[in-house]
């Protein structure tokens, strides 16, 4: 264990600590993974080629890293790596790394571009071996063509396959010889967080791996925000419900293991819901006897007298809790999501936002009336943000913009008001210094009110949320908009199935997109425990009817997940939301969004939802399981939901030996006991923390809700949120079911090994 003189201060016990040495760390090992690359390609130039899960998380999230990757790895371009591409010719770099996720279609993408490189230096040495045969062909004499004669006399007595592979061999001789032809560069596939088995198998049966040296990247964990951690893996709950592929439980293990040992220190306790949840907890001691087997440093101890920075762990499955996402966020941030979405931490704000309604409509009518007249009236309700028309401005989205920061997690209405007043104070200052003498008038208040107007106008704080909020207000209006948030409601409470058919119906028939119709249909499944037959059938056979055959991968997809199934069906796989609604009160009436938020059904306030992740994730801090409802009968009401519920402390025997015992809540209550009086605004009592971290991805309006459970006493402790991926209903149902990219990955494989489709 390190001394106590090597801890840390208290005022470093805090999130955006941890936050800080993750980011260090993770820019530490891609550095270093690059930089050993070019040291092998003789301290050459290198070309770095990343997927979107790499450039996206690891290289946007960390702080320098650009620029440490080209003042110490010599990286002289960037690249995205996409499929069926290929580095341009231009390119001379020594050295070429490809940074990616540890995936086969990722891997498919590689060996096109080894293909590419190899086959544009063939093409290169086959010229150069042309231009010398021509120069060269007018001093041959006589005599080398009688010599030529008789080579070709004598390989003819040869075999056929000895004759061919000589002529390979001489050829490639020959071509080697024009050193003006520059070689192969290096080429180096670094995985992050790790290379496996499955990917070397991928590039050996690709014909790639000849050329390809393997390394690892031991980035796991990446701060987006100084409270939210990602794995930047949108595949994963995907994986596990439908194609029941469970490599994220060894990623989400190993990412939970390596914090604990390098950061945070041991979390006293471990606890959580969901089948994956607890294999991952399996999977999190065996790695700590694993590691103790292998002398791996032992975990630190960050705090004074070895506290963690972590006290408790929650783990919670995405299948334990679909209703949330599958709901209409109506914080702020999860609106600019559901609405316009979020992409790389930045909102694709539309030209047509900064139009007002009227010419927008015109401009709509317009856009129809040129269209065929069999596809007019055929438009898309509601357009999602790749399809909203030409991009005027691509904001980012962070705690860096001060007014965003402010209010992010509000709801809607509450960020309007804000947004309001503001503007309102903008004008008072304006209105009070034109109206005022020169001479009257202090330097420094008019500098301030410059800066304010500054820090407000073209495309910035104000000036940016301001556009905002009128066209999310405006869409809001919509009357597609509205009718969805009354179904919503309708769901959540489990009343008249009858009327959420008819609006799921009328959906599918006026032509709303596919995917938000799927996200209608599911969230009715798991609130109704399933559809009868006859519904089942008829919403099936309209959807194929609606959208084609494309959709029935999609509902075959959801039917294997049990999101989509008769009630006979989900009898079988019961999600038992409708048996947890009253216990854990995830239902309210009357609550104004527009007010000081009381509970966390803020950030779902047309429904009064409160989300079902976050009543777990609030239980799980007040003590054991079996405590969260009335005569410890909490393990019985969590029984209805998917998966295992368990909890343990993570601790060592008399031996030293890793090893989990029953849950004590005894150091954990203690300390927020003594931090309650002070609300931890002291250092030397600050509140404990707890990790939630949410496998199979988690949404903005989730998140809002963990930082508002923080502010209130009730609660008494600090959320940290770590999770695969954030996002919103319509991108994790994208993300369910074979679709033309992962079709497209298996032809692709077929093609280039020569066999039949993967299954």
């Amino acid at each position: 264990m390190t001394s106590h003189a090597s801890t840390r201060v208290l005022s470093e016990l805090s999130a955006s600590a941890i936050a800080s040495t993750l980011d260090a760390r993770n820019r530490d090992a891609l550095v270093t993974a690059i930089a050993s690359l070019s040291r092998r390609g003789g301290d050459g130039a290198v070309a770095l080629a990343m997927d979107g899960a790499v450039a996206n998380g690891l290289v946007r999230c960390t702080r320098d890293v650009a620029r440490r990757l080209r003042d110490e790895a010599r990286v002289r371009r960037f690249y995205a790596l996409e499929p069926r591409g290929e580095l341009p010719a231009e390119d001379d770099a020594d050295a070429v790394a490809f940074a990616v996720r540890p995936q086969l279609s990722a891997m498919v993408t590689i060996a096109e571009h080894v293909r590419g490189v190899r086959d544009r230096r063939e093409r290169a040495l086959r010229e150069r071996a042309r231009r010398a045969a021509n120069a060269n062909r007018t001093k041959t004499s006589a005599r080398d063509a009688a010599a030529s004669l008789l080579t070709r006399v004598a390989s003819g007595a040869m075999g056929k396959s000895e004759s061919a592979s000589r002529d390979r061999a001489s050829g490639d001789a020959a071509m080697d010889a024009f050193s003006e032809v520059p070689p192969l560069p290096k080429m180096c596939v670094v995985c992050v967080p790790r290379a496996t088995a499955m990917c070397e198998d991928a590039l050996r049966e690709l014909h790639a791996l000849e050329y390809v040296e393997m390394t690892s990247c031991d980035a796991h964990l990446i701060p987006v925000e100084p409270d939210v951690f990602t794995l930047e893996y949108p595949e994963c709950y995907s994986e596990i419900v439908t194609e029941e592929w469970h490599a994220c439980t060894y990623y989400v293990a190993a990412a939970l293991h390596k914090l604990q040992r390098d950061v945070t220190g041991l979390a006293h306790v471990v606890k959580g819901k969901g089948e994956i949840a607890h294999k991952v907890a399996q999977l999190m001691l065996e790695l700590r006897l694993g590691g103790q087997a292998d002398d791996e440093p032992e975990h630190v101890e960050p705090g004074v007298d070895g506290d963690s920075l972590i006290d408790m762990i929650v783990l919670i499955d995405r299948d334990v809790d679909m209703v949330t996402p599958l709901c209409t966020q109506l914080t702020y941030e999860g609106l600019i999501d559901e609405i316009l979405g979020i992409e790389k931490g930045a909102v694709a704000i539309p030209k047509r936002a900064f139009e007002d309604e009227e010419t927008r409509e015109r401009k709509a009518r317009e856009a129809e009336a040129n269209l065929p007249e069999e596809q007019r009236g055929k438009m898309p309700v509601r357009a999602r943000a790749h399809k909203a028309g030409e991009i005027a401005m691509r904001p980012k989205l962070n705690n860096t913009d001060k007014l965003f920061d402010e209010i992010r997690d509000l709801n809607f209405g509450r960020a309007c008001n804000v947004i309001r007043d503001l503007a309102t104070a903008i004008k008072e200052d304006y209105a009070a210094i034109k109206g005022s003498n020169v001479e009257d008038q202090h330097v420094s208040e008019i500098g301030d009110f410059v800066k304010k107007i500054k820090a407000n106008i073209g495309g910035t704080g104000l000036d940016l949320h301001a556009t905002l909020a009128k066209y999310l207000i405006d869409c809001t209006k919509k009357i597609w908009f509205q009718d969805r948030l009354e179904c919503e409601r309708l769901c959540v409470e489990g009343e008249d199935l009858k009327k959420v058919i008819e609006h799921i119906e009328t959906m599918i028939y006026r032509g709303d997109e596919a995917v938000p119709c799927l996200r209608m249909i599911v969230l009715a499944c798991i609130c109704f425990n399933g559809f009868p037959p006859k519904v089942h059938e008829k919403l099936f056979s309209d959807m194929f009817n609606a959208f084609g055959p494309e959709i029935m991968l999609k509902l075959l997809a959801l039917e294997t997940a049990a999101l989509f199934v008769d009630r006979e069906a989900a009898k079988k796989r019961p999600r038992g939301f409708a048996q947890v609604r009253k216990p854990l009160k995830l239902v309210a009436d009357g609550v104004d969004g527009s007010e000081e938020p009381k509970d966390i059904t803020f950030a779902y306030s047309s429904s009064g939802y409160a989300p079902l992740s976050c009543r777990i994730a609030e239980a799980a801090t007040r003590g054991p399981w079996k405590t969260i409802a009335p005569n410890n009968t909490g393990e019985d009401v969590l029984k209805h939901l998917p998966g295992d519920t368990f909890e343990y402390t993570q601790t060592e025997n008399d031996y030293g030996r890793a090893t989990n015992t029953k849950a004590s809540y005894r150091e954990f209550n203690k300390r927020r006991e003594k931090a309650a009086p002070l609300d931890g605004k002291d250092e030397l009592w600050p509140k404990p923390t707890v990790l939630v971290f949410f496998i199979g991805g988690v949404t903005h309006a989730e998140i809002a809700c963990l930082r508002h459970l923080a502010k209130t006493k009730e609660c008494g402790c600090n959320f940290v949120v770590a999770t695969t991926k954030v996002f919103n209903g319509d991108a994790l149902l994208d993300t369910c079911g074979e679709d033309a990219e992962r079709l497209e990955t298996r032809l692709r494989v077929a093609h280039d090994t020569g066999g039949a489709p993967p299954s």
